[in-house]
């Protein structure tokens, strides 16, 4: 099924988010000194293209399974943090070198990562249109295919270590198809009880760690960034597994955003059912909820839902910035009214003045200070403001550009915030 792609510069900008430093203990093997991984702190990357990482059958034909890896050029660290993302597409369509994809493991090698973007077997639609049983296979095949690549790195650092990555510190993630893909990497294993046909389809095409490639090396991750995915069911999450970050529309019909009937009519449990799950079991995981929001609209950073995508791009930097630099995880704090903060006049041609209500604001206490952050639409930070204590602000065109733009103010010691939508013109 042909669905509508996000743009790249909004997939882009999910990525490319930049945030206040935050308070770490510095880990010198692990470049963790509070720019890195959440600040551009390299401004060119290398590419080395179509790595054979694997090789598996797509209607009785062999193929070679590629990636594309992109790193930070000029990099130093002997061991790197590394994302290996998937793309969207249903299972049916996509590649791993589509300009947003590439566009996205950039950013990522900015901020200090190792980014990898994989091939997957996609169904072969001359076998008709995919029910669930259709596509069951193509998505176990996916799933295979994306260990193999997390086994290929593993192998690499043994051996040869060309792309000195840090074994212990590997993520994965992805968009829709992908996003399951990396949900199942992440949470699904042999010690989960599953139905007898799904046992039977896994066990035909190959187990649990499938026959993609480099066995004999772990498959195991860090985390996964989840983008408008889920699970088949949220079972499938257990007190050992790892945490994980999603971000989803209330009103997605590709993929539910609780439990569900998903495209290819089927039962699934989304971002939403997944999330709650894994909390009550103790696993650190976090949801943004775009209430209204779609499969693909919740990614329109010049839409109605850019306040909630603009909040994802912060909390998720978090997210992955702990995950990597071993900090405890800690959720991000309860955004504070949005009526707290007003702006005016919005859009403006010139200046435009933030002002705060004390009464709104929920027990943030302005008198600790607030700061001002401002993202353009490619998700790069184009001011901040640094500690303020007045009770207005005024924003100058001077200061920005022209344009749609992103605003987070960020209130008092607990670090609740407010995201607004500004444009001047």
């Amino acid at each position: 099924m042909k669905k509508q792609r996000p743009c790249s510069f909004l997939l882009i900008a999910f990525f490319s988010a930049i945030l206040i430093p935050l308070n770490i203990n510095a880990q010198a093997t692990l470049g963790c000194d509070g720019n890195r991984y959440v600040k551009d702190i390299f401004t060119d990357t290398t590419q080395t293209k179509s790595v054979l990482y694997g090789r598996n059958f797509v209607s009785g034909i062999n193929i070679g399974l590629n990636m594309d890896v992109i790193e930070p050029k000029g990099d130093v660290l002997t061991k790197r943090p590394l994302i290996i993302l998937a793309f969207g597409g249903g299972f049916v369509q996509g590649a791993r070198n589509e300009k947003y994809m590439l566009d996205i493991c950039r950013i990522f090698a900015q901020k200090g990562y190792v980014c990898a973007t994989i091939d997957y077997r996609l169904y072969d639609l001359l076998k008709g249109y995919p029910d669930s049983l259709k596509i069951t296979p193509t998505i176990v095949g996916a799933i295979h295919d994306m260990k193999a690549a997390i086994r290929y790195f593993r192998k690499d650092a043994a051996l040869t270590n060309k792309f000195r990555v840090d074994t212990n510190n590997i993520i994965v993630g992805g968009l829709s198809a992908g996003a399951i893909t990396a949900m199942h990497v992440a949470q699904l294993d042999s010690t989960d009880v599953i139905a007898p046909w799904l046992r039977t389809i896994v066990a035909t095409e190959g187990g649990f760690e499938g026959n993609s490639g480099n066995a004999g090396f772990s498959s195991a991750v860090k985390g996964a960034i989840s983008l408008s995915g889920g699970l088949y069911q949220k079972e499938y999450i257990d007190a050992k597994d790892v945490p994980f970050i999603a971000y989803h529309g209330t009103a997605d019909i590709v993929v539910p955003f609780g439990y569900g009937v998903n495209v290819y009519r089927f039962f699934t449990d989304g971002d939403s059912s997944c999330n709650t799950y894994a909390r009550s079991l103790g696993i650190r995981s976090s949801l943004i909820t775009v209430k209204g929001g779609g499969h693909t609209d919740i990614y329109d950073s010049a839409g109605p839902f850019a306040a909630q995508f603009a909040d994802f791009l912060v909390k998720s930097s978090i997210f992955t910035k702990q995950l990597v630099c071993g900090e405890t995880l800690t959720l991000p704090t309860q955004d504070i009214d949005n009526q707290a903060v007003k702006v005016f006049p919005n859009p403006s041609g010139d200046v435009m003045t933030l002002t705060f209500d004390k009464n709104a604001l929920s027990g943030n206490d302005l008198a600790e200070g607030y700061r001002l952050t401002v993202m353009d639409a490619l998700g790069r930070q184009v001011f901040d403001s640094g500690k303020q204590y007045s009770e207005t602000f005024d924003l100058n065109k001077s200061s920005i550009g022209r344009g749609l733009f992103i605003a987070r103010v960020t209130v008092g010691s607990k670090n609740s915030s407010v995201v607004k939508k500004i444009v001047f013109e």
